[in-house]
């Protein structure tokens, strides 16, 4: 599989009341278990809030609608993935930027799997979750200043993670082998060195593969 490298397991945001966290995590699991038997479009907030064992005012003092509750579950769950992975960019390594490929291939992978309807919900949370969280670990380690990018920060980073997210839902589009098998690690490997060829420019103008990663050990 890809190489891992930078890692770092801080993963800390605003610190919120533990009991705020607890109902929270209450909900998004409720949501996930019914996601498990019944479409989105048949879950009602009511039905949410009972297998969460709290009433609709909770849920509303939560979360707006169903829908901000399914982009949490996103979101949840795939930070729950680059920290598991101790996926960070530290900005002075240009082959961690596989990493983070290699962990947006595989949770869209992963989210991808079940009834075509479900998916269809899914599908515009995953976009704007999972661009917005790539983009913001890249920035992090871009704004420390080690590449001398051709343009801002900001700019790279958005690029980078819509690259990156756009590349991923365009490859499991096509036939994949199952998950479990040497295939499907095959598949992933080739992904991550593809899309690590074309984005290596963006990070340092010129580089290839090969010479960034001479210069690196060099």
């Amino acid at each position: 599989m890809a190489e891992i490298s930078e890692i770092n397991t801080n993963y800390a945001g605003p610190k919120l009341d533990p009991r705020v966290l607890r109902t929270r995590k209450m909900l998004r699991d409720a949501m996930s278990d019914l996601l498990e038997t019944r479409p989105f479009d048949a879950i009602s907030v009511q039905e949410i809030a009972e297998r969460a064992t709290v009433n609709r005012a909770t849920f509303y003092a939560h979360y707006l609608d169903r829908e901000a509750l399914l982009e949490d579950l996103i979101r949840s769950r795939f930070e729950e993935l680059l920290a598991a992975r101790q996926v960070r960019f530290e900005g002075t390594c240009p082959s961690a930027l596989k990493v983070v490929i290699l962990a947006v291939y595989d949770f869209l992978r992963e989210m991808g799997t079940g009834c075509r309807e479900q998916r269809r919900h899914f599908e515009p949370f995953m976009q704007s979750v999972v661009q917005a969280e790539v983009e913001k670990v890249l920035l992090t380690g871009l704004e420390k200043g080690a590449f001398q990018l051709g343009s801002s920060p900001e700019l790279v980073a958005a690029t980078l993670s819509w690259a990156i997210y756009g590349g991923a839902t365009s490859a499991l589009r096509l036939p994949i082998p199952d998950s479990d098998s040497e295939q499907a690690a095959a598949h992933a490997d080739s992904f991550v060195e593809d899309v690590y060829g074309l984005l290596l420019p963006l990070l340092i103008p010129g580089a290839t593969p090969a010479s960034a990663a001479a210069a690196h050990h060099g």
